[in-house]
């Protein structure tokens, strides 16, 4: 008899310390939560090609080949996006830094810098912004916005993490975004940007989701502003990470090279 009731104590503490552990897994703060999302969509390096298809309000697209390159270092971020095609567009570039932002369009010969106003435009004639580039492309969130937790969700199936996102910008164009994140790959499913109206703006979906070299990734990105009734569809056609980039790549004399 003392011999089971000892058994059944050990089983117990087991399945007590077992669900301790479980409860301490799910249980992440705001910060730990967006601070995984910025990990998961960011890397050292990384060059990725991708068709960008732009979609008017009466059903009219045109599309884009892109080619971007990160680079990630110990006290800087790096981005480089090339236009490929069609020729009106081919060999326009930009170059995206922690500090500046550079445009360049082959027409002129020359690259301008982007003001800080001039980046809440959008970027050349999509749906995101410059600073929408810079973020899901280049920085992440966690440096331009204070989450909150809301609750956990099923979207699509999934079980997600509802964070609401407070720009630490007073300039930003947006008054908040409310973020589905992927509880299990961190990654997020659902962006959505409200104006500073507090009117729904713009929606990100994330699809297309994928392991790639040990990476969660979305294959396909649409952005869709539900104002203007446009959509920006971003679909990666090749991609590699850790890949050996030069900081040269990432200057204004190399930007203005072109292609």
């Amino acid at each position: 008899m003392k011999n089971r009731l000892l058994t059944l104590l050990v089983f117990a503490l087991i399945l007590s310390s077992f669900g301790v552990g479980m409860g301490l897994a799910q249980e992440l703060t705001a910060d730990e939560i967006i601070a995984q999302v910025d990990l998961t969509m960011g890397s050292d390096s990384k060059i990725m090609t991708q068709e960008m298809t732009l979609v008017s309000a009466s059903g009219a697209s045109r599309t884009r080949e892109i080619q971007l390159q990160n680079k990630r270092t110990a006290d800087q971020n790096f981005m480089l996006v090339r236009f490929l095609s069609p020729a009106d567009v081919r060999g326009t570039g930009l170059l995206m830094t922690d500090d500046d932002t550079w445009l360049y369009l082959p027409a002129l010969g020359r690259s301008r810098r982007i003001a800080g106003h001039a980046k809440k435009g959008d970027f050349m004639g999509s749906d995101l912004s410059f600073d929408d580039m810079e973020q899901l492309g280049m920085t992440g969130f966690g440096s331009k916005f204070v989450p909150t937790l809301l609750r956990s969700e099923v979207f699509q199936g999934i079980d997600t993490y509802v964070l609401e996102l407070l720009p630490l910008d007073s300039d930003s164009d947006y008054s908040k975004l409310v973020m589905w994140v992927d509880q299990v790959r961190l990654l997020p499913r659902k962006i959505e940007y409200v104006d500073r109206d507090g009117k729904l703006l713009k929606v990100l979906h994330n699809e297309g989701i994928q392991e790639v070299d040990g990476r969660w990734m979305a294959s396909v990105m649409e952005m869709e502003n539900v104002q203007q009734g446009t959509r920006t569809i971003l679909k990666v056609s090749n991609v590699e990470f850790d890949v050996d980039i030069s900081e040269a790549n990432f200057t204004v004399r190399s930007l203005e090279r072109g292609l």
